[in-house]
């Protein structure tokens, strides 16, 4: 309840209405900080995951160009010999290919498992503490 004396109005600690709202204004500041310092922590650790994941596809994807290499030395060897230089070329090809498709593949499912990459923690924090915000200044209206 708020009291009314000849300095002003009052909240229920004593202190004044502007007072409290000074330290509302200041908590508000120092949760946006604190909610900031949050999702800067959590960005880096999907950041660092992402990173992995992107490293995986980049080397898949290196495999497939030597394989494509590959497969052209196969099909130059097979037009000029027809002979086992080939397909040796061929059976190194394909397996170059499976080693990028494996590769790809892990990447695309760490990828995955990073999902989805917002700060999903820090927006849940930060709508608990809008609600508290909410909660806090209907107390302060109510005390008027």
């Amino acid at each position: 309840m708020a009291t009314t004396t000849h300095g002003g109005t009052t909240g229920r600690r004593g202190e004044p209405i502007s007072g409290l709202l000074r330290s509302l204004v200041a908590d508000i500041g120092l949760i946006a900080r604190r909610e900031a310092e949050l999702a800067k922590i959590e960005l880096k650790e999907k950041a660092s995951k992402a990173g992995v994941a992107i490293g995986m596809l980049v080397a898949g994807a290196a495999f497939a160009l030597y394989a494509l290499g590959v497969l052209i030395a196969a099909a130059v060897l097979g037009l000029a010999i027809v002979l086992p230089a080939w397909a040796a070329a061929s059976i190194v090809s394909l397996v170059l290919i499976v080693i990028a498709a494996v590769l790809a593949m892990i990447g695309r499912r760490k990828l995955r498992e990073g999902a989805p990459y917002a700060p999903t923690r820090t927006l849940e924090t930060v709508e608990e503490d809008i609600g508290w915000m909410r909660r806090e200044t209907e107390q302060l209206k109510a005390l008027e």
